[in-house]
């Protein structure tokens, strides 16, 4: 998965709950040595729905919650977290109930 000069590897990203519907519950991604979350995001949204469902103007969404390896990417750098080859976005909607 990754070049030996670290130039290439994959991240694995997963949606939940109606966002698996506007994108699939798994995508696999190409990601270089620069690449960080606010990126990946970015270049999953190539339809105007798919933007909205993700990012409000420039921002994330308000309450959606964005894991990187099960930690929660507010306790990271935000979306500047930088992504590696082999690991794992995990993008849940807000969710409701009681």
């Amino acid at each position: 998965m990754t070049a030996v000069d670290g130039s290439q590897g994959e991240v694995e990203v997963r949606f939940f709950a109606d966002l698996a519907q506007a994108f699939g519950k798994e995508v696999t991604r190409p990601v270089g040595p620069a690449t960080d979350v606010v990126a990946l995001l970015g270049g999953l949204c190539d339809t105007p729905g798919r933007r909205g469902a993700l990012f409000q103007g420039e921002a994330l969404r308000e309450r959606l919650t964005v894991l990187v390896n099960g930690r929660n990417i507010l306790f990271l750098d935000g979306l500047s977290t930088s992504l590696h080859d082999g690991d794992v976005v995990s993008v849940f909607p807000p969710v409701y109930g009681g």
